[in-house]
């Protein structure tokens, strides 16, 4: 097989399911965002495993840039931008909540259609509140485009065939390298986009909270950590997927959707030895005796 013949089929790539899709970690996973946006319903849940069918998908790449776990491998949609202007076609999937958090992030202010979009319309009324929390200027839709003539510096000889060596090897590493060398879903995390601020409030409830470390050692975003008695919850890194929630037996903790500065919450535990089994467990006091054990049958000695 030649060379141009690999080269060629590099370019060609499909979406696929990594592991890390909650549902691959849990069977009690609840998370449903990809399913919920894919316009093709290619995205199935069976036998409590998220399926993708490859010959409805029509790789838009939508569902890239709502999973919270960033599980998608893909490219993201297509889109065109002109300065600070996000031009969408009619037959142009809406873009998401993150997607549009992304581009006014990279500087978008403006979004062009020119047909009205209700839709469309709820999707940047709910980032505006977002960014009106966070005091950054709006998103606002339009259905002209307005470009600004742009000032060059003038170049010498020497500067110009420089320039323009450097914008002809742009143009072929952005148009010719691979899809897979490009693929980008880890930028529509809420985490990286804004460092400073918090998607998410994650509260844990001491009383009914048992410490049995699950939802911890089962966060692929290290939101929880546990050292020395102390438990610290920094809920800048949630990305909102739930899983802690769903897979807490004993409803220990609560997330909200709740736009705030980035804080860490600090919870004193006790770190003990069971009696019965002899492990040692955390809890919110001290005790002799584990709550696994707690809960075993007892022999009653006094029959």
């Amino acid at each position: 097989m030649s060379l141009l013949t690999n080269w060629l089929e590099s370019l060609s790539y499909e979406l696929e399911i990594s592991e890390a899709c909650s549902k691959k970690k849990s069977p009690l996973s609840t998370c449903t965002a990809c399913i919920e946006e894919c316009p093709q319903v290619a995205l199935t849940i069976e036998d409590g495993t998220l399926k993708l069918d490859k010959k409805a998908c029509s790789l838009c790449g939508l569902c890239i840039t709502v999973c919270p776990q960033q599980a998608i491998e893909g490219q993201s949609p297509s889109r065109e931008v002109i300065q600070d202007q996000l031009l969408l076609q009619d037959d142009s999937p809406l873009p998401s909540f993150m997607e549009l958090l992304y581009f006014h992030k990279k500087g978008v202010r403006f979004i062009q259609k020119v047909a009205a979009e209700e839709e469309l319309d709820k999707r940047v009324g709910k980032v505006n509140e977002v960014l009106n929390v966070m005091e950054l200027d709006p998103l606002l839709i339009t259905k002209t485009i307005s470009i600004k003539e742009e000032t060059q510096p003038k170049l010498s000889r020497r500067g110009f065939f420089t320039k323009l060596s450097m914008d002809g090897k742009r143009t072929v590493l952005s148009s010719v390298t691979p899809v897979k060398w490009r693929f980008n879903e880890d930028r529509f995390n809420s985490s990286n986009l804004y460092k400073e601020w918090s998607f998410h409030e994650v509260t844990i409830h001491e009383e009914t909270c048992t410490l049995c470390e699950a939802c911890f050692n089962i966060c692929h975003a290290g939101v929880f950590t546990l050292e020395n008695d102390i438990l610290t919850i920094d809920d800048q890194h949630c990305s909102g997927c739930n899983l802690c929630l769903d897979i807490c037996q004993q409803f220990g903790i609560q997330i909200v959707h709740n736009i705030h500065k980035g804080r860490e919450a600090a919870y004193h535990v006790k770190k003990n030895e069971c009696l019965t089994c002899r492990s040692s467990f955390y809890s919110w006091e001290e005790s002799n005796e584990c709550d696994i054990c707690k809960k075993m049958d007892k022999p009653n000695f006094f029959l």
